[in-house]
């Protein structure tokens, strides 16, 4: 959302710019230090994408409480002046028939379908400090679940 406002009116987000530096490395190599064996660098496909490939592969259903999801400053404001990118729409186009979106309102659902550039790490299982968003659940239904 954030680079789609920058591209169409030339304000820079810091924060965004820090946050697409900054790479995985570490992180990566946290989650195979505590035992991770499953994870995504969640880039085009948006989380939603990337934890519904992961469900289906997995015959899991990934539940993602959306309270705790952090955004970067900004991208909440980006979604409500219209800074959604066509391959978001897409991205959330495609999840929908895998996803129960539960009471989460259509900023959320861009929000978290984005087609990021550098979104971070999704791994399943736990990681020491890292933060949780959400769990699998082994009722094998291949969907997401936002809560």
């Amino acid at each position: 959302m954030l680079n789609t406002r920058h591209k169409r009116t030339g304000e820079r987000f810091e924060a965004a710019v820090a946050a697409m530096a900054t790479l995985n490395r570490e992180a990566a190599r946290a989650a195979v230090a505590a035992g991770i064996r499953c994870g995504t660098d969640v880039t085009g496909f948006g989380l939603l994408g990337h934890a519904s490939k992961l469900a289906r592969a997995s015959r899991l259903t990934v539940a993602i409480d959306v309270a705790r999801v952090p955004y970067l400053p900004g991208a909440r404001e980006a979604v409500r002046d219209g800074y959604v990118s066509g391959g978001t729409r897409r991205n959330l186009e495609w999840v929908t028939p895998w996803t129960e979106f539960g009471t989460a309102g259509e900023a959320d659902r861009l929000l978290l379908a984005d087609a990021q550039t550098s979104g971070g790490l999704l791994v399943a299982g736990e990681v020491s400090g890292g933060t949780v968003v959400g769990e699998l659940l082994p009722r094998g239904e291949h969907l997401v679940v936002l809560r």
